[in-house]
């Protein structure tokens, strides 16, 4: 067997031997490299989870956005309205709207054609808190809408709109509480300065005509022995719990009052419920259907303490009585029958039981906190999760270096032999002349 210089070709034996060297070690490295960028990402789906849950379970434990929805009818909705949030409680009441609450609101009239004061002090009141405008920092030629606009954008303003308005030949500053009720009443004074126009402004206060009056809102709460109640808005809040009433019209006297009946509507509430239950299933799942975390003692001790937290009683009963349970593979599920019993019997006891101060979800909010953070648990996780593939990467890197100067080796090596065998081949043939 004959060997020729030129059929030998350095670069690519010493690729193919340099590979013969690198496989075992590249597959392993590649194969912890592939491992621990799984986990992490397997880690920062389920932290994203986490907090996707523990925003829903803050949401539900909001009685503005509560689990638990209630209903709520009026005999007469012209006259008011009603919303009922979770934490309301079922029952009847009768309302009558004797009067709503108002902004105050004055105008002041000015000829259009006489220039403005260019100095004195405006002086604004609004319910004990006062402001001055000095005419004179409006500039040269200012107008009746250059002093609206310092009254709108003085510091001190607490609340109190300037608007113009026209009608014929005269121009109405108008004056307006941004806020309604009696206590919220506007009162103006001027100051005088050496220009005569000053007058025009004292004349206008004079004559000034309120276009609304100040005042609050009254409803008589109950059929028989009424009670009075007053508000600065037309918004109630805290007449009675739970519920924001609108008021929207006052009542003629003999009118009959206006019937409020508040329950839970258990359809809507059932249906909270089971997307509640949707939302824990997959977020367990997340967990046991993926090797990494499953396996993993952080997240798999997680999805057992999550499970724990449904044991025990909450107000005294077991989530299983009323209809709340996990099946045999370990899912949550809603028995229909003990739920829709528990919200007709007592449903003030099952919103306690699920969204109460010490209920089913403030339970698990506490459980899951701390893997939301920012730098909590998860972060921690994830960061030796990160620092283990570092060191693989460095290997890595190392592994490379190292094959590389193999590969120079071997080349050197084959290059030599292409050389020597070439030399032998000339003196042979030398001889063979």
């Amino acid at each position: 067997m004959s060997l020729s210089a030129l059929g030998i070709d350095p670069a690519n034996l010493a690729s193919q031997y340099t590979q013969i060297e690198r496989a075992s070690k590249d597959q392993l490295l590649s194969s912890k490299n592939t491992d621990f960028t799984n986990k992490i990402k397997d880690f920062d789906n389920l932290k994203s989870n986490l907090s996707s849950f523990h925003d829903d379970l803050i949401a539900s434990l909001d009685s503005t956005t509560s689990m638990f929805s209630n209903s709520a009818t009026v005999s007469d909705d012209t006259a008011l309205s009603i919303t009922a949030s979770g934490s309301a409680t079922s029952g009847d009441y009768d309302i009558f709207v004797e009067q709503l609450a108002q902004a105050h609101q004055v105008a002041l009239s000015f000829d259009a054609s006489k220039a403005l004061s260019t100095d004195g002090e405006l002086n604004i009141d609004l319910a004990g808190n006062s402001f001055s405008v000095d005419l004179s920092t409006l500039g040269a030629n200012a107008k009746l809408s250059d002093l609206a606009s310092a009254i709108n954008g003085h510091i001190d303003n607490s609340g109190v709109k300037a608007t113009l308005m026209q009608s014929g030949a005269e121009t109405f500053l108008v004056m307006t509480s941004e806020e309604s009720g009696a206590a919220n009443q506007i009162s103006l004074n001027f100051l005088s300065g050496a220009d005569a126009n000053g007058a025009d402004i004292t004349d206008a206060i004079t004559n000034q005509t309120e276009l609304t009056a100040p005042q609050d809102s009254i409803i008589k709460l109950g059929a028989s022995s009424a009670l009075t109640i007053t508000s600065t808005t037309n918004t109630l809040e805290d007449v009675i719990e739970g519920v924001t009433v609108n008021l929207t019209k006052v009542q003629a006297p003999g009118d009959s009052p206006i019937h409020v009946s508040v329950a839970q509507d258990q359809e809507a509430s059932k249906a909270n419920i089971q997307e509640f239950v949707d939302k824990f299933n997959g977020l367990v799942s997340g967990i046991t259907n993926s090797d990494n975390l499953k396996r993993d003692s952080l997240a798999s001790g997680l999805a057992r303490s999550l499970r724990n937290d449904f044991q025990g009683t909450f107000e005294g009963k077991t989530l299983y009585s009323v209809g709340i349970e996990f099946d045999r593979t370990g899912n949550l599920q809603i028995n229909s029958e003990r739920l829709e019993a528990a919200m007709a019997d007592d449903p003030e006891k099952l919103t306690k039981m699920l969204t109460g101060d010490t209920g089913l979800l403030s339970k698990l909010e506490e459980r899951v906190e701390p893997y939301t953070k920012s730098y909590g648990i998860m972060t921690d996780k994830k960061d030796t999760l990160q620092a283990s593939l570092d060191i693989i990467i460095r290997q890595q890197a190392s592994h490379e270096s190292s094959m590389e100067q193999v590969y120079q080796r071997y080349l050197s090596q084959f290059t030599q032999m292409q050389q020597t065998i070439a030399q032998l081949e000339s003196t042979m043939g030398q001889f063979g002349g």
